[in-house]
């Protein structure tokens, strides 16, 4: 009896143990399955915002930057040099001051250029005397020779020149000739001893002082024409496709990274140099505050 009892009671507790396992496959089914559909509807979410993204990115048109060091240079500049070594008398300007036209920038000692003047007109004046007295001693010598000098057809050629040479009438023309060069180089000497501006812009380099002596053909200053600015910049030749005469780049300073100037490409120089790179220039728009010589970064940007 108590056999029997045993027995129904582990067959109980078997039924028991085997539905409480079948109950726990249930529950972790579930869960599984719990699990992948939310793995399945996070996919689905993440794929949307990928979509979105690549639509975002499609509709924004794609651009390329391209980044090179340049210098600013002056597209006019005049360098001005006394031609006659003479001391220098005044003066008037100094770097950086803006100039007009004609306006007076230094100028030599006055007095020698003037009086080298006088001295020129004096032997114009002697000399047209000495051509008179000439002129009469010839005319002395070709009635000793019986020709009337009034008849000038009538005198032979040989009679003519013998006369010439012994009044001097002929040397005295050339003294004259002589003489008016030679105060036509004096009167230039003066022009050349007042330096002018030859357009308007902005003084640079100015290298004398007042009372010291000019040395002829050394500059003493540099005009650079207002507003007239380029920038000359190198690009490899594999870039060269990206730039082309009317491309608009931008003009950084270094010295001012904030400014930023517009520049059109006006000149490519075709020729390739031995590190592969070609030459350009651009003409900037707006560049009074640039100077001559000044360090800058060019930037393009272009869609590809």
């Amino acid at each position: 009896m108590k056999k029997t009892i045993i027995m129904n009671m582990n067959r109980q507790t078997i039924v028991i143990l085997a539905a409480s396992a079948i109950l726990m496959g249930c529950q972790g089914n579930d869960s599984k399955q719990t699990a992948s559909d939310s793995t399945v509807a996070s996919n689905v979410v993440d794929s949307t915002k990928t979509a979105d993204s690549l639509q975002v990115i499609q509709a924004t048109p794609s651009l390329s930057g391209t980044s090179v060091m340049g210098k600013v240079v002056a597209e006019q500049y005049a360098d001005l040099a006394f031609e006659t070594a003479l001391p220098i008398e005044r003066v008037l300007v100094k770097n950086g001051q803006h100039v007009r036209r004609g306006q007076v920038l230094a100028q030599l000692d006055q007095f020698k250029l003037r009086n080298a003047i006088s001295q020129q007109q004096r032997a114009i004046e002697q000399a047209q005397l000495q051509i008179e007295q000439a002129r009469l001693q010839m005319q002395d010598v070709i009635i000793s020779q019986g020709y009337d000098p009034d008849k000038d057809s009538s005198i032979p050629a040989s009679v003519k020149h013998n006369a010439d040479v012994k009044s001097g009438y002929a040397l005295s023309k050339s003294q004259l000739a002589s003489a008016k060069n030679q105060l036509a180089a004096a009167q230039h000497e003066l022009r050349s001893g007042v330096l002018t501006a030859p357009f308007d812009g902005v003084v640079a380099n100015v290298a004398v002082q007042a009372h010291q002596l000019a040395q002829a053909g050394q500059p003493v200053c540099r005009v650079i024409a207002s507003g007239n600015m380029t920038v000359e910049f190198r690009v490899m030749e594999a870039d060269l496709s990206k730039y082309k005469v009317g491309t608009v780049v931008t003009v950084v300073p270094v010295a001012d990274s904030g400014a930023r100037y517009q520049a059109t490409v006006t000149e490519i120089n075709p020729v390739v140099d031995q590190q592969g790179a070609v030459t350009l220039r651009a003409r900037i728009t707006d560049a009074t505050s640039l100077f001559d010589g000044m360090n800058v970064t060019i930037q393009l940007k272009m869609e590809s």
